[in-house]
């Protein structure tokens, strides 16, 4: 028979209880399942003292435990039932029997959401604070105290083992005082600092909150503050003093610290994706938590109740009590754990950090402790270390600004506050919800982000910079980092006018103060370069840049990071400017040591790789750019966290990965999703937003969704000039697209004005050899073109094409692009055959590097079809024709232009075959579409319906014909831009027409228009054989 340590054996009777199974030890006793026989027969669980360890202050503690159990009656705790002795004298008492496992393994193994393990755990607040309100702190607050069991299906929490309890208020028992001094209560993890005290008269329920705090934590990270392990190992002073003097980090946090496989693990056990579990933790969460382990438990809740009521107030969605300890409260906890002589170096570091209103009076102060300071020469040396700590302290403290945080929780504030004014005002339920409701769709308007980046500005940093400027006149070096750090602030919300020239007067004085070779020096050359580079002043940039790297390379080494840093950013700056070959070995280089230095899934690392997949977009290496760009985007989803910066470029990046392959479609929900979340999180008027939309009216101008297209292209250049100006790189841009979408609808003398402007600038300042400036080039040619205007339109696209060859190559995707185009403009002409070759390499190596279904592929293949068209090559027209409009409608759609154009091209091989019964559908489903998208007085439309007219001629439908004709040469004759060619071919139609009804008529008076329509066609210039559209 089975025998405890207690003596006591497995079968043995101890009154009416039989002892069955051993279920659990605790630090004074173990825990056995008996089985009561009378009044009523059931399971309990039974506490016994263990064997050695019946001294006076154990047994004085567990009778403190059975008395304080005998108070209690709540559902969330374990009941006692009985009380007693063993026959060896040793006394036991009887408790409900929880049949459960640990809260958070419960959690874990059944996968339980945040929102529903909160749930769990405020059933667990509102147990300890029955237990408080029976003057009874448990002290020993930790998961395996805590079991789930299943009521009717229904996870309830259980609070067991109050085994170490002991009574805030009266005496239960003379022996409860007596504590030996380093006999730890508890356990280490969970301990609140005035338990690692030792100073245990001192306990109150406040220990419990703090305790609750750890359990709160691991609940949320997956993990306790404070690693077990590491508190046993340290020993007992260095674990007391850890648990009193450590900050935890916060919940999300520490998520983030991570391993990807590890993150991915805790998510999956939350049943959320890693970067929406730290978003969840982040601000409310974070800020609850630690409220709970502060270290002066003055700071922490005073009750479990209120910490519950926080909880449920953050699942409702309202605002929550816990909030972010205030900077001046951090900063005097980080001077109390570095005592000495901090002097000035204390009151300088909170005049930044305490708030607009505490900005004059710490002047004050500051210029006070630095006199005296300056008279103490003996400490001058402790002074300047503690200086130096309060510094970097302070720019931790600037870093940890973040606008769309503030501007989230200010906008939820701004929302509580009218509720609550509604609620104090009487309103009554059915009025009341309408004004919120309107209320909040009135609020929606405003951007959170750049309300709270403007609040930021005038009330933080416009003060802070004044402050510097006023009181670290004496101290260079603070100065300069101080002034750095507002400068990076000022960049990360994109005022690039506003971060200058704080990073120049930061470059100065670490010039003067710490030479031109301090690594500080280094920061300050290149990020200064990042600033001048996104204001468009290149060549200043590259200069800052390349004495950046030199530097780090000459003193830190090649491997140092913050050299790869300079590596990439010289090689990032190179690629914008065109110099790929100058780009490339930087770039790829700094990929492999990043990769090798920091790991592959530093945020560091992704940058690198994502700059070296922008270079290989641009030398048209699509193939090898995508796993690329696709491994940093996933890598940093889940490291860094979907609303990260970084990560929002990396989604639009991805966007255009999709669209260069031609998956148009599949691309634009990634636009959309980057345009939302960077309106969101960085702002409306954000540089990086106004790329985002830019590129996002990019993808619908490519889907032929021109009016969507403008309007978004009008809102980027709009903002660009407002915010970058006129003479900005990304103005052009927009400048240029804008253009472009104008030309599609047929608005050409608008475009024409706006793609002349924008290169114009380009050749300017960028010269007539970067790639942006071809692009320019190539898009003017187009228009000229589209004018009709085929000499000039020739002229540009030989000199474009030509400088494609020589700075992208043969195979670069833009110079396919641009050899097609050229070989149309020959086609026009009718130089059928200098098109042809050009028209035939093009094809052949866009079907080799792109792929048969791309669609710049069957633009060119649609090229090829029209040149064997006028060739008289009609059967192999025709079928390659078929062929291009079959896979033009399942890669783009029925209804994109190119389909609608490819359409109407074989209507045009068909009619000339003379298939018009083939022909007419296609044209009407041709015209249809393209009133739909591009309306009735389109150029490309009235073509369409002039092909249509045509047919209906040949099949003798003349009254059919006659109002087609008519309206295709009214667009024709008054649209922008149309060549003279095709109002002719309109005018000649419509003489064809009357011709044929005369002839089918002879008595009908059609003779009469036939000759009003000729002596039109003569005076708009005699017509010369036309083709067929």
């Amino acid at each position: 028979m089975a025998q405890g340590s207690l003596g006591e054996t497995i079968g043995q009777s101890l009154g009416r209880y039989k002892l069955l199974e051993k279920i659990g030890e605790g630090g004074c006793g173990e825990v056995y399942v008996a089985e009561q026989s009378e009044p009523v027969r059931r399971r309990v669980a039974l506490k016994v003292i263990k064997l050695g360890m019946d001294t006076r202050q154990v047994v004085a503690r567990f009778e403190a435990e059975r008395q304080a159990l005998a108070l209690m009656d709540h559902p969330n705790i374990a009941r006692v039932f009985d009380a007693g002795a063993t026959q060896t004298g040793r006394p036991f008492f009887v408790m409900e029997l929880v049949r459960g496992i640990k809260i958070t393994d419960y959690c874990d193994e059944h996968q339980l959401s945040t929102q529903e393990r909160l749930g769990l755990f405020i059933q667990v607040c509102r147990a300890i604070q029955h237990a408080h309100q029976k003057g009874i702190v448990h002290r020993d607050i930790k998961p395996s105290n805590i079991l789930v069991t299943l009521h009717d299906t229904v996870p309830v929490p259980k609070v067991i083992d109050f085994g170490i309890a002991k009574a805030i208020e009266g005496r239960l028992t003379d022996a409860t005082v007596y504590t030996q001094l380093h006999q730890f209560m508890g356990t280490p993890a969970y301990m609140s600092p005035e338990q690692a005290d030792l100073s245990g008269l001192d306990i109150d329920t406040r220990s419990d909150i703090y305790s609750l705090g750890v359990l709160l934590y691991e609940l949320l990270a997956g993990c306790p503050p404070f690693d077990p392990n590491e508190l046993l190992k340290a020993g007992l002073d260095a674990m007391r003093r850890a648990i009193r003097e450590n900050e935890p980090v916060r919940p999300s946090t520490r998520l983030a610290m991570l391993k990807p496989d590890e993150l991915t693990a805790t998510a999956k056990r939350r049943s959320i994706q890693p970067p929406r579990l730290i978003h969840a933790l982040k601000s409310d969460l974070d800020w609850i938590t630690l409220k709970c382990l502060e270290k002066d438990r003055q700071r922490r809740y005073d009750t479990a109740n209120g910490l519950a009521m926080d909880l449920e107030r953050y699942l409702a969605g309202q605002p929550v009590i816990a909030a972010p300890p205030s900077p001046g409260y951090r900063l005097r906890k980080f001077v109390t754990r570095h005592r000495g002589a901090v002097g000035a170096a204390c009151a300088l570091a909170a005049l930044l950090v305490a708030g607009v209103v505490a900005f004059a009076w710490q002047a004050s102060i500051a210029r006070h402790q630095r006199d005296r300071a300056v008279a103490a020469e003996a400490e001058a040396k402790k002074r300047a270390d503690e200086l130096a700590k309060v510094s970097d302290f302070q720019e931790s403290m600037l870093s940890q600004i973040n606008a769309n945080e503030a501007g989230n929780s200010l906008m939820q504030d701004i929302r509580a506050r009218f509720r609550a004014a509604l609620d104090k005002s009487g309103v009554a339920e059915p009025e009341r919800a309408a004004r919120v409701e309107s209320f909040e769709r009135e609020l929606g308007r405003v951007n959170a982000t750049d309300t709270a980046a403007g609040i930021i500005d005038r009330t933080i940093l416009k003060p802070a910079v004044k402050a510097v400027e006023a009181q670290f006149k004496d101290q260079p070096v603070v100065d300069a980092k101080l002034r750095h750090g507002l400068a990076e602030l000022y960049r990360i919300l994109g005022l690039y006018d506003e971060a200058l020239p704080l990073h120049q007067s930061a470059l100065a004085t670490r010039r003067r103060a710490l030479g031109e070779n301090a690594p500080d020096t280094f920061f300050s050359l290149n990020d200064m370069g990042v600033v001048l580079e996104a204001q468009g002043k290149f060549d200043e940039a590259e200069q800052l840049y390349r004495q950046a790297l030199e530097g780090r390379r000459r003193v830190l080494g090649e491997d140092h990071p913050d050299t790869l840093t300079s590596m990439s950013n010289l090689g990032n700056y190179l690629r914008v400017r065109g110099r790929y070959a100058e780009a490339e070995p930087l770039l790829r280089s700094s990929v492999e040591k990043c990769r090798r230095v920091l790991g592959p899934d530093k945020r560091d690392t992704l940058i690198c790789m994502n700059c070296l997949g922008f270079l290989l977009i641009s030398q048209g290496k699509i193939a090898e750019a995508e796993p690329l760009w696709r491994d940093a985007y996933e890598k940093g989803r889940l490291a860094l966290g979907e609303d990260d910066p970084d990560v929002l470029v990396w989604l639009n990046n991805l966007a255009g990965l999709l669209q260069a392959q031609g998956k148009l479609k599949e691309a634009e929900p990634y636009y959309r999703q980057s345009v939302e979340k960077h309106r969101r999180i960085r702002g409306e008027e954000h540089p990086t937003t106004i790329q985002a939309i830019a590129a996002m009216a990019g993808n619908l101008n490519r889907q032929g969704r021109f009016p969507e297209a403008e309007s978004l292209y009008r809102e980027a250049l709009d903002k660009s000039r407002r915010v970058l100006g006129n003479g900005h790189p990304e103005t052009w841009s927009c400048m240029s697209n804008l253009g472009n979408a104008l030309s599609q609808e047929g608005r050409l003398t608008e475009a024409e004005s706006l793609l002349r402007e924008a290169l114009a600038a380009r050749r300017r300042q960028m010269g007539d050899d970067h790639a942006d400036t071809l692009s320019a080039m190539a898009q003017l040619a187009q228009l000229l073109a589209n004018q009709g205007k085929l000499a000039e339109a020739e002229e540009l696209y030989r000199e474009t094409l030509d400088k494609s060859r020589q700075v992208l190559g043969d195979k670069h995707p833009d110079t396919l692009v641009r050899m097609i185009n050229l070989g149309g403009v020959l086609v026009q002409e009718k130089r059928l055959d200098q098109a042809e070759p050009l028209i035939r390499q093009a094809v052949e190596v866009r079907r080799r590097v792109s792929g048969e279904d791309h669609p710049e592929t069957l633009v060119a293949l649609s090229n090829l079809g029209r040149l064997l068209e006028l060739q008289g090559k009609l059967p192999e027209a025709e079928a390659l024709d078929r062929d291009v409009m079959t896979r033009f409608r399942r890669v783009l759609g029925d209804d994109h232009p190119n389909t609608l154009n490819s359409i109407a091209s074989l209507a045009s091989v068909l009619r000339s075959e003379g298939k018009t019964a083939e022909a007419e559908p296609l044209y009407r489903e041709a015209l249809r579409g393209m009133e739909h998208k591009l309306g009735k007085d389109h150029a490309r439309t009235a073509m369409a319906r002039l092909g249509l007219g045509r047919t209906l001629t040949d099949l003798g439908r003349f009254g059919d014909a006659e109002p087609e004709l008519k309206d295709a040469e009214r667009v024709l004759a008054t649209a922008q831009g149309v060549p003279a060619g095709r109002h002719q071919q309109s005018l000649e139609a419509l003489v064809a027409l009357y011709d044929a009804w005369q002839k089918s008529e002879p008595s009908s008076s059609h003779d009469a228009a036939a000759s009003d329509w000729k002596r039109t066609l003569e005076a708009s210039g005699n017509s010369t054989s036309s083709a067929k559209p």
